[in-house]
């Protein structure tokens, strides 16, 4: 099933397409390191971005996450220890993934001068977001116009907190034992890859029944969508049985 969402920094509506078994393969096999996979998924599955590289950096998180909604559902549901010693209790933790991301939409906040294509200004100091590209060549340091102030760029920092908040963060909980408050540290490219690489678990296994069921070719399994797919592994599945 396609889902509609919209980046939070950047403010762009995108339509996020079913995945195929190539797209579970990537996520299965990975494509390097995780921002490499995160990236090979969004430009697959997300239309609506011509060019990732310069997309805010929060926007790939944020664009992994509607993947994840479009692959596995809408709602995140995970667990956490109670951090109380006498208690240790299992803490389940949900939030759905829309709310999530409207809750970290980008603002400007007072005192910023929106540049345009320069950026941002503050203090006399000009910055821009972070995108994707200053991520990949691991230099932030670029961002910020050079020479500042420790205390300027402490300023800075917190405004690009509020144009680009950060999706990585601490989520919270109350233990239903004991009441005390439960956190969970959550950075959503690493989360989202697992839950991606656990759900594509059986994709082998599905291409294996089919080749062997309709002898049909690898290529073939693999550019179905994932839903259809399952739904011929049942029927080969049910013969099978029957």
């Amino acid at each position: 099933m396609a889902e509609v969402g919209t980046l939070p920094a950047d403010r762009r509506a995108v339509v996020v397409r079913e995945p195929a078994g190539n797209d579970e393969l990537v996520a299965l096999e990975g494509a390097g390191a995780p921002l490499d996979t995160a990236l090979a998924l969004a430009a697959s599955l997300v239309d609506g971005v011509d060019d990732w590289l310069e997309l805010p950096a929060v926007d790939l998180a944020a664009a992994l996450l509607l993947v994840r909604c479009a692959w596995v559902g809408r709602w995140i549901r995970t667990e956490a220890d109670c951090p109380d010693p006498g208690c240790r209790e299992r803490v389940d933790i949900e939030f759905e993934v829309a709310a999530y991301l409207a809750h970290r939409r980008s603002r400007r906040p007072r005192g910023v001068v929106d540049r345009g294509a320069d950026g941002y200004e503050l203090g006399g100091v000009r910055f821009r977001v972070p995108t994707v590209r200053d991520l990949v060549d691991g230099d932030l340091e670029r961002c910020i116009e050079q020479p500042v102030s420790a205390a300027l760029a402490r300023r800075v920092e917190r405004a690009l907190e509020s144009l680009a908040p950060p999706l990585a963060g601490s989520l919270a909980g109350t233990c239903p034992a004991c009441g005390a408050t439960v956190e969970l540290w959550f950075e959503p490219i690493d989360y989202v890859l697992a839950e991606l690489r656990d759900a594509s678990a059986g994709l082998l296994r599905d291409v294996h029944e089919l080749a062997s069921a309709y002898h049909w070719p690898e290529p073939a399994i693999l550019g179905l969508d994932r839903r259809r797919r399952q739904d011929y592994v049942e029927l080969v599945r049910g013969e099978l049985v029957a």
